[in-house]
């Protein structure tokens, strides 16, 4: 008798899918166009495939098939199956949610019957919902972004007792300069209700800001900028200093075709002069190159330090014969 009965059932339920193909072609051809053909036929293609899978007693594997031929065309009578499928494996809140919006959108189509019937079944899950509380302790975080399994939590969630699947759920906290915070909690089945806590999030580390990349940003991030650009400055300017420097040597080397030792006619010491001119300039160039360098060098050492003020600067006065290094912190 049970056998029976067991049968029957079957055979009601592959009944009235088929007479939910009927209606879904019927509404398809009605004049419905944010669906082509073709996704259409996948769709009632889909839809068999699932409602065979539930006769065969493997609703965890019709749930995907319900789920795509529901991308490929939205169909109420799909939605109504769906849920069904996920009250048959323990997804309540889905299968609530998607009772609920087939009674709304049955209603608007004046179908009472099935309207009451979708109700009748969002009613009877109800009290299988279970719910998961999402309490953030520093809510006033700026920035501050809650996500469950990747999907955002905004703040009118935290606090509330949200309907969730039973299962576990992965939690995830950030916000700028913070570390990421993460946990999972496992949501019992059956109506029950858990809670998680997301804690104050701790600060990232020093080197890592908002300016870029390799932790370019804040405080310690600003100074390795300066520094870079500092010794990079230093490098371009000892360039300069080295070239005029062979160039002091070249007019030197040119004035011994007019000298004899350190006796030389007016044009040898024209260019003598000239090459000690620019042999005095090539020094401090060089020497401003080299101040620079090592300014530069010393504000990467130190990027990490602390500081009463969150900016660095640093001034190179050339001297005489070399440079004077001005900097602050």
């Amino acid at each position: 008798m049970s056998a029976q009965r067991t049968k029957s059932r079957a055979f009601r339920g592959r009944v009235a899918r088929l007479c939910a193909i009927g209606a879904g072609l019927t509404a398809a051809l009605a004049g419905g166009r944010a669906a082509s053909a073709e996704d259409k036929a996948g769709a009632v293609a889909l839809f068999r495939e699932a409602g065979a899978l539930v006769d065969a007693g493997q609703p965890s594997r019709a749930c995907p098939k319900y789920e795509e031929s529901l991308r490929l065309y939205d169909s109420v009578n799909t939605r109504y199956f769906l849920a069904d499928c996920y009250e048959r494996t323990g997804k309540m809140a889905s299968a609530w949610a998607h009772f609920l919006e087939v009674a709304a959108r049955v209603r608007a189509s004046g179908d009472r019957a099935k309207e009451a019937k979708a109700r009748e079944r969002a009613a009877a899950v109800q009290p299988k919902v279970s719910r998961l509380t999402v309490v953030v302790e520093v809510a006033s975080t700026p920035g501050l972004e809650v996500k469950r399994n990747g999907a955002p939590v905004g703040p009118g969630q935290w606090g509330a007792p949200m309907p969730v699947d039973a299962g576990t759920h992965v939690i995830a906290a950030s916000a700028p300069g913070k570390r990421t915070w993460t946990a999972q909690v496992e949501v019992k089945p059956d109506g029950a209700t858990s809670t998680l806590v997301v804690r104050a999030l701790e600060d990232g580390p020093a080197s890592v800001g908002v300016g870029g990349v390799g932790g370019v940003g804040g405080v310690g991030g600003g100074r390795r900028t300066l520094a870079l650009v500092t010794a990079g400055a230093g490098l371009a300017t000892v360039g300069v200093g080295a070239a005029l420097g062979l160039a002091a040597r070249s007019r030197f080397d040119e004035s011994s075709a007019f000298c004899n030792g350190d006796r030389c006619d007016r044009r040898g010491m024209d260019l003598r002069d000239s090459a000690v001119a620019r042999a005095n300039v090539a020094t401090v160039v060089f020497g401003v190159g080299l101040a620079a360098i090592a300014g530069g060098g010393v504000l990467w050492l130190t990027a990490d330090a602390k500081s009463a003020t969150p900016s660095a600067s640093i001034r190179l006065s050339p001297t005489v014969g070399g440079a004077l290094v001005q900097g602050s912190f």
